[in-house]
Parts: C-alpha cells; structure tokens; sequence
C-alpha cells in the first residue's frame, strides 16, 4: 500500500502543482539511468564542488528537496539517521535543493535550514533549476538510490518506501563488503502513518500557494504594490479560499501585513497544517493563532506553535520557512486565523496532511 500511495499523492500534487514546474520538467519523467553531474549550481554548502567521478565505489542518494517543502521535511529524519548510521561505510547523499520561493533560492536562507535541520551532507545550491531539468525532476522531495558504479537502483517519488530503501542502501553496501555488520532498519516515525497498516489518509484542502491562490472578496480595482484595506465580510467561508482583513499588500509571492489589526483566514479540512512565512524586514513578528475562534487547544498544537500565560497561541515568526502550526487530533474542517502583532509578515504557502491509524 505503501508504494501505491506514495505515488498517489505524487500524482495529486502535480495535478495541483505550479505550471512554472510543469513547464520545467515533464510530469515524473523517466530518470536516467546513470548518475549524472552537478555542475550549473550557484555554489555549494557543507561541501566543496562534487563530481560523479568523485563518487565512484560509493552508495549514493541524490535528494532533490526544498527546505519550506513540508514533504521534504517529513524525509529528514530518515535521511539524517540513514547518513549517520552509513556515511563512514561507503554511503554519501548529495542534497539538490531547487528552491520554491525567492527567498528560498538565497544562499544564506538554504544554509541557515541546513544548520537548524541538522543537514550536514553536501547541498548544490540549484537556484536556477538547472539541475532539476538535467535530471528531468519535476518534484520535493525525489530521491535517487545509485549503486557503487553509478547506476540507478531505486527512484523514489514523495514521501515513503523508507523501509525499502534502507533494506536497499544495506544490501548495497554488503555487496561491497560482505563481512559489514549493520543495524536493524530504522522503523517508521509516529507521523508517517500511511505506510501502516491500517491507514487511513482523507482527502484534505489542497495546498495554498498565495501566488496563485485567489484572495477570497479582493476589491476589484486594488493596487497590490501597495497597501489595500481588505474586508474580511464572509459569514461562511469557502473551504480552501484565502481571505484578509485589514492593511495587506500583494507581492508576486506573499500576502504582506500592514499596520493594522488584520488577520489571514482559511477553511481548511486536514489533521496537519504548515504555513510558510517570513518577516519581511528581518526581526521577529508574534503571529497569533486562533482555531474555530479560539485558541488552538494543546492537544492540537503544532511543533511551532506556542501559548503565552493567558492561554493564547501563537507562532514567532522570526526567519523565513515553513512553520508547523497545526497537528489536530482527529481530521475535520476547522477556521483558522493568523493575526500578525505588526506589519511586514510575508504569508507564502499553506500545505496540509490528513492521513492517521485511527484509534480503536
């Protein structure tokens, strides 16, 4: 169910995905067979310049990721264990990171997620996505398995399949080494319930990018360089639209606050919501958070998300990446508000999982 799933979801992300991407690559094209180079980057981190060559007689996993990607995310701890566990017995992973966003194309934004993600393999900076074409990627997060030759022997689209793949980095190293003791395959984390048995994924609100997301009630005639006084006048919104309230400004990525008592609003149905902000002008920006008109309840809580001594929830926003603000308890359709305590919040993307092993 695992492998079937996985591609699933794949494919549902492509049918919603950006046309930028589409008309990069063609949708999940056959990959080639042999490793390829990785030259046209902007630079490297963790790493001087990584040739083929230079990886000839080692495992290798190419990883095409994006750091806001909350797909990729959900990736990290597997490849962070598999790079500790293999690294020093013949095993590397080259990081591609094609960013999503302009902010996520900067070198210093990449450097600073690798360092609070703990990604301490070589990445190529692919900011100009010439990489992503040579490999006719069209995906976050893609990861391609080589043997010690260079040929492929695993291409996996999406998240899951870690099991078999670990079972897969394992049998190629005892090829080149049969004498190697290794330790059992690493099981599946709490949240990557798809891949249980019995799991159950809901169909959830598809993915927001702001860039292409309508704003719900937008005056007909605004100025998006600049600030317009959004009324948030839905008494029962449409699940999925974005609506504002207040001074926001349109960016070609993000919906930015002014100086007012504005909030974002969605109707969403899903257990797990991640948004992608930013402050604008650097500092940090308290971002209040209500659900169904209230604050968040605990149980619900996202890793990002705190309470303060009266019970309110809240994100700090104080670097530009995907925050995890919402992990419902139980799937369902829910209101939520983002009420910025100032102007310059930068609102890029809002991304949503549902699926779970339900509780008998």
């Amino acid at each position: 169910m695992g492998e079937a799933l996985r591609r699933a979801c794949a494919a549902a992300w492509l049918a919603a995905g950006s046309a930028l991407f589409f008309a990069l690559a063609p949708a999940l094209a056959e990959p080639a067979d042999r490793i390829l180079e990785f030259d046209g980057g902007s630079g490297w981190i963790n790493s001087a310049p990584v040739t083929p060559a230079e990886l000839h007689g080692k495992v290798v996993l190419v990883d095409f990721w994006e750091y806001t990607c909350i797909n990729c995310l959900r990736t990290l701890p597997y490849l962070r264990e598999w790079y500790r566990r293999y690294h020093d017995r013949g095993f590397v992973i080259i990081g591609v990171h094609t960013p999503e966003f302009d902010f996520s194309g900067r070198r210093a934004n990449v450097a600073a997620a690798a360092k609070r993600l703990d990604v301490a393999w070589p990445i190529v900076l692919d900011d100009q996505f010439t990489i992503w074409k040579r490999y006719g990627n069209s995906i976050w997060p893609h990861e391609y398995l080589y043997d010690q030759n260079g040929r492929l022997v695993e291409n996996v689209v999406g998240e899951g399949g870690y099991p078999q793949t670990e079972a897969r980095i394992q049998a190629l190293l005892r090829a080149a080494d049969p004498r190697l003791q290794l330790p059992a395959v690493m099981p599946l984390l709490p949240q990557d319930s798809y891949d249980k048995p019995g799991a159950v994924c809901y169909p959830h609100t598809p993915e927001l990018v702001v860039e292409r997301s309508p704003i719900a009630d937008a005056p007909p005639s605004s100025n998006f360089a600049q600030d317009t006084d959004y009324a948030d006048t839905a008494s029962n919104p449409q699940d999925g639209a974005i609506y504002l309230q207040g001074f926001w400004h349109l960016t070609r990525q993000a919906a930015v606050s002014g100086e007012s008592d504005g909030y974002v609003a969605l109707r969403y149905h899903a257990i797990q919501l991640v948004v992608v902000m930013r402050p604008e002008t650097g500092g940090a920006i308290r971002v209040n958070v209500t659900q169904n008109g209230k604050p968040v309840a605990r149980e619900d809580a996202g890793k990002d998300l705190r309470f303060d001594e009266h019970g309110r929830s809240y994100v700090t926003v104080d670097a530009a990446r995907a925050y995890d603000v919402v992990m419902n308890a139980r799937f369902g359709t829910y209101d939520l508000r983002l009420s910025p305590a100032g102007s310059g919040l930068g609102v890029y993307d809002f991304a949503f999982e549902s699926c779970e092993v339900p509780q008998k």
